[in-house]
């Protein structure tokens, strides 16, 4: 899910090809899923190939590959040549949960945390407004940046992909924004 605009969607349905994918449709939502997918596919095999090799049984395997993914490099393999705007979220069958933004910070991305919740925006003053959260508790996901939650909880902010030069959407930062966002004026 998310609010996207991918603006290169014919050289991203040729590179889907050319991994042996078979999307159903041309659009930036289906080819995103579809590289994500594959990606995640080979992280899979990928783990399953070192915890065979260490004799690990087909369930214990199983376990191993749900604690150990490596979300980061899924997601660097899979945005490394998306262009244009997009803040998106994904839930991985084992519970783990990914947001990523642009790396010109074209769409808007808030996050903040406690000891009993992560939550994430578009909009900052949603995420005080709803949680009862002063402006100093909610962070701005950088541009080319993904907050990793994993299933236990833990959660990260990593580099993805190199930031560029902030190209933040007026409209989107407008849009996203109430009386009590600090920055809108």
């Amino acid at each position: 899910a998310g609010n996207y605009n991918v603006t290169n969607v014919d050289e991203l349905f040729n590179q889907v090809i050319d991994l042996g994918q078979q999307p159903k449709e041309k659009s930036d939502n289906v080819l995103m899923l579809e590289k994500i997918g594959h990606f995640l596919d080979e992280e899979n095999h990928r783990l399953f190939k070192i915890y065979k090799a260490q004799g690990l049984n087909n369930m214990e395997i199983s376990e191993k590959i749900k604690a150990n993914l490596n979300i980061e490099d899924v997601l660097k393999r899979s945005f490394k040549s998306v262009d244009g705007g997009y803040n998106m979220v994904g839930m991985i069958g084992n519970g783990d949960t990914f947001i990523i933004r642009d790396p010109s910070g074209i769409r808007p991305s808030f996050y903040a945390s406690n000891d009993e919740i992560v939550v994430v925006a578009s909009e900052r003053s949603a995420i005080q407004t709803v949680f009862d959260m002063p402006v100093e508790d909610v962070k701005e996901l950088g541009p080319g940046n993904a907050l990793i939650i994993k299933k236990s909880g833990i959660f990260a902010e990593n580099s993805i992909i190199p930031p560029r030069k902030k190209l933040s959407c007026s409209f989107e930062r407008i849009y996203f924004s109430k009386g009590n966002d600090k920055d809108i004026y």
